[in-house]
């Protein structure tokens, strides 16, 4: 038992520590500053590639600010905030990143658009700079020259783009863009309040099991019912809105057996207190396996992992784990390549497969690849001879060619970045598909270069440090497991879907915490930062019960 002694020096030091609101208050305010500059050179760039971005999207993204400032007085003066800001910070900044991203690529009109219409507007692009640079580069003798005369030049001003979209203020207040948000920034607010109270902690602990069961049914029922490629209502991912539920259940059945797993022999906790436990740490999994959803069952067992060892401390328990991941990953690299799926879902072979062969198709004929190959056949209304083996396998490459477009385009756009990046608005992010997503790593890379990426990778590893230093700055195993696994959630999707940008893992599909562009994720990673806050504002200055 902590001794309230050790406990007020713990309070006292956390106080000591955290840097001052006014400081993160500036921080802010330069956030701010620097994204005006982006937005505006976003514009400028448009207009040298015949283009007008939308420049009231962009007052609209700017005006985030205001409820962002109104949350941060909220904090500091209405709540009088005693934790790390740190966090908050960090959170903004990468969420003004995001926004820009997204600006930049939605204000393209190649972006999103298909077909002709694609084309047009890349030829459109392609023409206005080449008249701007006949027209900033050339004297007037080789004008004449070329054109016959200095007034025959075309002007840029005559190349407009067709697929240019203009938004009315209804449109951005109609938006799910414009509300999102603000909804993220509210679910932050209750979070905050929530979870600062002692009796909701409690609560939540006592009724750990409940909560994950009543948690379970319904996604469950979401997943096997309505949910279509691993999303319902539209683009809307079931996993986004339990994943903060199923972490508080964990914890709070963590946090009544700890005590019981510690007592191991040959590293292995007694079968009474271990089957039951991992029987229900394993039931949020079995959906995710449902979806065939790699990269979500990834971060949850990580996290999942993270916590035990976090509660547990048992050296051998730390390297039967890492034997068994070696053995899974093993054993889907091996089956990448596979005849049969060994009762692994075809979508996981898939990742495997474009992960070690991301330029090298699969056979048509290969179990998980064959629908695809034929799908491709008849959105193209093509009809092959199956007895023509050089025109099978010259589609079958096509098919490829088009199915892994987007890993092979994003690793194509990190490596054009190179230190600088080629500037905001100036690379070609835009032919990536849905990069605004599970790509915007890349499209940040591309136009920013390392420079911009190394900002963004200290913001993500000053989140995990200030989150992990809540996590054991709290005295209570239950909120230290849920700091913890909060940071953990962030730090761990981060890093799966930066490692399959770049390829050093599988791509899974999942976002970039606070930068993707996405709802729920948006919201959920809003949620969360609020309970960090709260559990760190619980530590900051208010003295736990014994």
């Amino acid at each position: 038992m902590v001794t309230r002694t050790e406990q007020a020096m713990g309070a006292r030091t956390a106080r000591q520590s955290r840097t001052r609101p006014s400081l993160h208050f500036f921080v802010i305010a330069a956030i701010l500053v620097m994204a005006l500059i982006g937005y505006a050179a976003v514009i400028w760039s448009g207009h040298v590639r015949g283009y007008e971005p939308s420049k009231l999207v962009a007052a609209r993204d700017l005006a985030f600010f205001v409820p962002i400032f109104a949350v941060f007085l909220w904090l500091t003066r209405k709540q009088r905030y005693r934790g790390e800001m740190v966090l908050f910070t960090a959170a903004v900044f990468l969420f003004a990143v995001g926004q820009l991203a997204q600006y930049r690529l939605f204000s393209d009109p190649e972006y999103g658009a298909r077909g002709s219409e694609r084309a047009a507007a890349r030829e459109a692009k392609a023409q206005t700079i080449r008249l701007l640079n006949i027209e900033t580069g050339y004297d007037d003798e080789k004008k004449s020259f070329m054109f016959g005369s200095e007034d025959a030049v075309p002007q840029t001003s005559a190349v407009r783009l067709p697929t240019a979209r203009k938004y009315s203020l209804i449109d951005i207040l109609k938006s799910a863009n414009t509300y999102i948000p603000l909804a993220a920034l509210f679910a932050f607010a209750v979070a905050f309040k929530l979870f600062q109270r002692e009796s909701v902690l409690l609560w939540l602990q006592r009724h750990a099991l409940v909560i994950s069961l009543t948690t379970l049914f319904p996604f469950a029922l979401l997943v096997l019912v309505f949910s279509k490629g691993g999303k319902f209502l539209g683009q809307t991912t079931p996993w986004e809105g339990v994943k903060v539920l199923f972490l508080v259940s964990f914890a709070g059945m963590l946090t009544d057996t700890y005590n019981h797993l510690r007592r191991t022999r040959w590293g292995v906790p007694p079968v009474r207190y271990l089957v039951p436990f991992a029987a229900i740490a394993v039931m949020p999994i079995v959906p995710f396996f449902a979806l065939s959803d790699f990269g979500q069952m990834l971060v949850f067992l990580g996290v999942y992992a993270l916590l035990y060892f976090v509660a547990v401390r048992k050296k051998s328990q730390v390297a039967y784990a890492i034997a068994l991941v070696a053995v899974l990953f093993a054993m889907f690299f091996a089956t990448s390549n596979a005849t049969t799926g060994f009762g692994v879902p075809g979508r996981v072979h898939f990742r495997f497969y474009q992960w070690l062969h991301t330029w090298e198709p699969p056979p048509a004929d290969t179990w998980w690849w064959k629908k695809d190959f034929e799908r491709y056949l008849e959105i193209k209304g093509l009809a092959p001879d199956p007895s023509n083996a050089g025109e099978m396998r010259r589609l079958n490459a096509e098919a490829w060619s088009d199915k892994v477009l987007q890993p092979s385009q994003g690793i194509f756009g990190v490596h054009e970045g190179g230190v600088l990046g080629e500037g905001l608005g100036l690379g070609f992010p835009e032919t990536v598909p849905v990069s605004d997503s599970d790509f915007i790593y890349s499209a940040i890379a591309e136009e920013t270069g390392l420079a911009g990426t190394l900002a963004l990778l200290g913001t993500l590893a000053a989140f995990v440090l200030a989150g992990s230093a809540i996590s054991l700055a709290t005295t209570d195993m239950f909120s230290k497991l849920l700091a913890a696994g909060l940071t953990a959630f962030i730090g761990l999707q981060a890093v799966v879907n930066m490692g399959g940008v770049l390829r050093l893992l599988p791509m899974t599909g999942i976002t970039l915490p606070f930068v993707s562009h996405g709802g729920w994720s948006l919201i959920t990673s809003f949620a969360m930062l609020g309970i960090l806050l709260a559990l760190s504002h619980r530590g900051g200055g208010q003295q736990p019960k014994t």
